[in-house]
């Protein structure tokens, strides 16, 4: 966590760039995650999978001592390749079944692209231009949209 915290001060940056790089391979490959919590339980379901949606491979079983243990679905995964800050077209989806979430792409911890998934293809559509580092993505939908991503 120390280097987490101290790499991102611009003159350790600027001074150790080559360092940063080097501990940066070093660190935890992160991986976005797919948790189904079944809302319903019913006890008779005893060592059953409680998922029944048809688009992931999440499971939530029901053990003898009344816990459910949840195993996730990986939905983006890639080789110095992250997926941060996620954000979906909230104005019309939250708390609504979505498609499509945005994320900044990170590659050895500095942002250089913007990221699109289908969280139930898990399709990924990437934005990326030289010497450009975007910022968290913020969806703006189109006033006239119709469609979930139209912005």
């Amino acid at each position: 966590f120390e280097f987490v915290y101290n790499y991102l001060y611009l003159a350790n940056l600027r001074a150790n760039w080559d360092e940063v790089k080097r501990q940066a391979e070093k660190a935890p490959q992160p991986e976005a995650r797919r948790y189904v919590l079944p809302l319903t339980i019913d006890k008779a379901n005893t060592g059953k999978n409680l998922v029944t949606l048809p688009y992931t491979t999440a499971t939530a079983t029901l053990r003898s001592d009344e816990t459910i243990w949840l195993e996730p679905e990986v939905i983006f995964s890639g080789p110095r390749h992250a997926f941060e800050f996620p954000q979906i077209n909230y104005k019309k989806y939250c708390g609504k079944p979505y498609t499509y979430t945005y994320g900044l792409g990170l590659n050895h911890f500095v942002p250089d692209k913007l990221c699109k998934l289908n969280v139930k293809t898990k399709e990924t559509w990437v934005w990326q231009e030289p010497d450009s580092y975007p910022s968290e993505p913020i969806f703006v939908s189109h006033p006239d949209a119709l469609e979930e991503d139209d912005g």
